[in-house]
């Protein structure tokens, strides 16, 4: 297995786990295993996927703006 580098995503074929990488590996090339069973790279960065997984912000709506009487 390739070095793990920030960013990248791995998931569990068996339980669906997902590890996000977020500091990049210095040792030799090693392998991530959940359930005795190597984990695969996803496809996608992590980056991507928090921005998927967040809550969408709701849009405030903009009150009815009276216009200014004329000034006289």
């Amino acid at each position: 297995m390739a070095k793990a580098k920030t960013g990248d995503r791995y998931v569990c074929d068996e339980c669906g786990m997902v590890v996000s990488v977020e500091g990049a590996c210095t040792c030799d090339p090693c392998g991530l295993v959940c359930c005795d069973v190597p984990m695969v790279k996803a496809p996608g960065a992590a980056r991507k996927a928090k921005k998927k997984a967040a809550p969408a912000k709701a849009k405030k709506a903009k009150a009815a703006v009276k216009p200014k009487a004329a000034r006289r």
